[in-house]
């Protein structure tokens, strides 16, 4: 939004929510619905993988890392490796 500046946080947690809604984005993606430079949001996406809420997925999209206060909703890696748990005979 222009003439207003946002603290990092508020940066972060933007781009926590905008994954939150589309499961993973780019960084011009996540660049576009901010309204900001994409550099700075490479730069915040860095830190918050640093930080381990997000990772870098193939093709350098981002996603949510699942933590304890979004357990509630299950990912579909969770899905996937709930399958693989429940077929494996030696499990």
């Amino acid at each position: 939004m222009p003439g207003r500046e946002f603290t990092q946080q508020e940066r972060a947690r933007g781009i926590l929510e905008a994954l939150a809604e589309t499961s993973q984005a780019t960084t011009t993606e996540l660049a576009t619905a901010l309204e900001t430079h994409p550099l700075t949001v490479e730069r915040h996406c860095r830190a918050l993988q640093r930080a381990g809420h997000v990772r870098r997925c193939t093709g350098g999209a981002y996603a949510l890392v699942e933590t304890d206060l979004d357990s509630s909703a299950p990912s579909p890696d969770d899905a996937t490796v709930g399958r693989q748990r429940s077929t494996n005979p030696a499990d």
